[in-house]
């Protein structure tokens, strides 16, 4: 499965092996999919607009996908929005969970009950956490320590009324990027530190758990083997909040600099 030289294509995610003979580690990105399945259009409110509001627009083109495939890397795209199977929650609540964006717009408009919820969960969101959990297992199989997993999202660059709901303390400030680990319990301080300390390297304010501590692919993956964190990329730096679309000029700076990065990690923690 993983010695493919181009990516593994399914409907509901790509699967990009890494190349050659080196695998150090695997990059995760379940929330910029953006593909609402005929199947879902019946429970939700068909508002496109409120539907992108939460998406994690474009964050796989902010990497250079096959630089990291030639550095030992695998990456995992999902390709299913989020509004119908929210990847970064366990089974339990991962259908149709957003019923309202983070702006207050509704997006769920029926309940699909309790049998095609299932049939939801089994179809959409097991796949991509038994990809997952394959490579991870690959990956203990070929290293004597620590395998190296990052999970990579965005956040917008302020909070909104439902995020100061969920964290009334939090900041109206955010960084550049916010890198978690579920407050130190998934990576080691070495690890989570050395991405921190890149990112701040190349000139970018970075947190730590701060607005964010990670989610249920960090937690998920924290069964295994694993240094382990999320990485949450502050809208503001790559596109327009507003009209939702990319800045070509900010993504060119940012592309080389986050794959160098995550090279950089990869390579500096390679057990």
């Amino acid at each position: 499965m993983f010695s493919l030289d181009h990516p593994q294509k399914n409907p509901l995610f790509d699967f990009y092996a890494p190349l050659g003979s080196q695998y150090r580690g695997l990059l995760s990105i379940p929330h910029s999919g953006e593909n609402i399945p005929a199947e879902f259009e019946k429970f939700l409110s068909g508002d496109q607009r409120a539907y992108k509001e939460d998406v994690d627009f474009k964050v796989n083109e902010l990497v250079d996908i096959k630089k990291l495939q030639e550095s030992g890397i695998a990456v995992l795209v999902a390709h299913v929005h989020r509004v119908c199977i929210d990847l970064n929650r366990a089974e339990s609540n991962c259908v149709l969970f957003w019923k309202d964006n983070t702006q207050g717009k509704k997006l769920v408009i029926h309940d699909p009950g309790p049998d095609a919820t299932q049939a939801l969960i089994e179809k959409y969101h097991r796949p991509y956490f038994e990809i997952l959990k394959a490579a991870l297992q690959d990956l203990e199989k070929r290293k004597k320590g620590l395998v190296s997993m990052v999970d990579l999202h965005s956040m917008p660059s302020r909070p909104t009324e439902y995020h100061m709901k969920q964290n009334p303390n939090q900041k109206m400030h955010r960084a550049n990027f916010c890198v978690s680990d579920r407050n130190g319990k998934t990576a080691t301080s070495e690890f989570i530190n050395f991405f921190k300390d890149q990112l701040v390297n190349a000139g970018h304010e970075a947190s730590i758990n701060d607005p964010y501590i990670g989610g249920y692919v960090t937690e998920y993956v924290d069964k295994f083997r694993t240094n382990n964190i999320q990485i949450e990329i502050n809208r503001s730096i790559y596109m327009d909040e507003t009209i939702k679309e990319l800045i070509s000029s900010k993504v060119e700076k940012l592309k080389p600099l986050l794959t160098d990065v995550l090279i950089k990690g990869f390579e500096a923690f390679d057990s």
